[in-house]
């Protein structure tokens, strides 16, 4: 019964695929709650990748039930996959598709070249449609060890076109991102540089994830290691995302950060401030924007003024001679 060593695989890559589902979950109410202004198009894509690893989380569930309770007695009927399991293909199929598309959307706004993310997406259609024939097959399967044999060449088409495509849409993004390094402000130097650093954190586990999951499948496939880790795959692709998504909070920081001691700085040894009067204050806290402008409106005062000087020094001196004449009640000149 070689069914049997599916069971431990399952258990541990269904519950860990269950604890990333809760991290997912997390993430996408912190997005919805912080990022109310996002095109309809994004917030789209977030829901889609919820909803469908709802799906594939109560998929893993039941599959956890039959494979240790209800075949409990009976080692047989482990010999094919659960439907829920069947079912679970191409739900995490479609979310992989997604966050794909994703990327490859991304990649062509960043480089503004149509190649490599037509690549990109003609490599997720294949996997796509790998994966939607083995889900209509496996349906159909009567042993599990011999669906393998019969179709690795799918399986492994499908892992290797995702993992490329992943690899692509990093490299590509990377690059792009460090072209567009060449700038002369530090602040934007640095936020470019964590862009990059987040891009290879977070894009490049996807890859690892499928070659992972390739080389297991194609070196120990008996054991159905493989498996277990791809239970895990859908929703690593989907906290990627959403932790891409969510790392905008760090940018804002950051940038409130880098304008506070821009502000600092321009105030502490760059501004030069004239005051109108005794009650003209200058506040510490304005914005650099404001400051800006009052500092262009008092060197146009301080223009003004010595203008005004320069015309009395140059003004020649007039005597005016008057005569009055005084009356009883008034004076008259």
């Amino acid at each position: 019964m070689q069914g049997l060593a599916i069971i431990g695989p399952t258990q541990v890559g269904g519950l860990l695929s269950a604890a990333l589902f809760g991290c997912l979950a997390c993430q996408s109410y912190l997005y919805f709650e912080r990022f109310t202004s996002d095109h309809i198009a994004l917030k789209t894509i977030v829901s889609a990748v919820i909803l469908i690893q709802l799906g594939h989380f109560a998929c893993i569930i039941s599959t956890l039930w039959t494979m240790t309770v209800s075949t409990y007695g009976d080692p047989s009927r482990l010999d094919v996959l659960p439907l829920a399991a069947d079912i679970a293909i191409p739900l995490s199929g479609f979310t992989v598709f997604g966050v794909q598309s994703f990327y490859a959307f991304r990649l062509w706004r960043l480089s503004g070249n149509v190649f490599l993310p037509i690549l990109c997406e003609m490599l997720s259609v294949v996997a796509q449609t790998s994966t939607l024939i083995l889900s209509a097959r496996a349906v159909s399967m009567t042993d599990i060890t011999a669906f393998e044999d019969s179709q690795i060449v799918l399986i492994a088409l499908s892992w290797i076109a995702r993992g490329t495509c992943d690899l692509i849409t990093t490299a590509g993004i990377s690059w792009s991102l460090k072209n567009k390094r060449g700038s002369d402000f530090r602040d934007m130097m640095a936020m470019i540089d964590r862009l990059l650093y987040w891009t290879l954190e977070t894009a490049l586990v996807t890859s690892l994830m499928a070659i992972i999951v390739t080389v297991l499948f194609l070196a120990q496939k008996q054991n159905f290691v493989w498996f277990g880790v791809w239970l895990m795959w859908p929703n690593v692709v989907g906290n990627s995302l959403l932790a891409s998504l969510n790392r905008r909070l760090l940018l804002r920081e950051f940038r409130r950060a880098s304008r506070g001691d821009a502000q600092s700085h321009d105030s502490g040894s760059n501004a030069i401030m004239f005051r109108a009067g005794p009650g003209a204050t200058q506040s510490r806290t304005d914005s650099l924007e404001n400051l800006t402008n009052r500092d262009v409106e008092a060197f146009q005062e301080a223009g003004r003024l010595i203008n005004q000087d320069q015309r009395r020094v140059s003004k020649p001196a007039v005597v005016h001679m008057r005569a009055c004449v005084s009356t009883n009640d008034e004076t008259h000149c």
